[in-house]
């Protein structure tokens, strides 16, 4: 994947991070997750294994997003970079005169 098409997905990692109904689902699920957890019996050890794999879950999608963010960040440093590294000396100084 290029460096734009990063920093596209990462433009609509962050719609989505930001969209309040995205928070509040997944505040609800986590509250969902640790509430089932807590109602499960000690001895369901099953059910305990699934509500844990389903928390981690969505934390996995939480990061992914996150990563998502952090690499567009970074191919549009990236990008930034290319640039001034292909500026002419010329462009340079007047870059960093004005």
């Amino acid at each position: 994947m290029d460096d734009f098409a990063n920093i596209k997905r990462a433009q609509d990692a962050a719609l989505v991070m930001d969209n309040p109904a995205y928070k509040e689902a997944m505040q609800l699920l986590k509250e969902s997750v640790v509430q089932k957890w807590r109602d499960c019996p000690i001895r369901d050890t099953e059910g305990q294994l699934l509500l844990l794999q389903l928390a981690k879950l969505t934390d996995t999608f939480e990061s992914l997003l996150n990563g998502f963010v952090q690499n567009g960040r970074l191919s549009q440093q990236r990008i930034e970079d290319d640039k001034i590294r292909n500026e002419t000396i010329a462009k340079r100084w007047l870059r960093k005169v004005g």
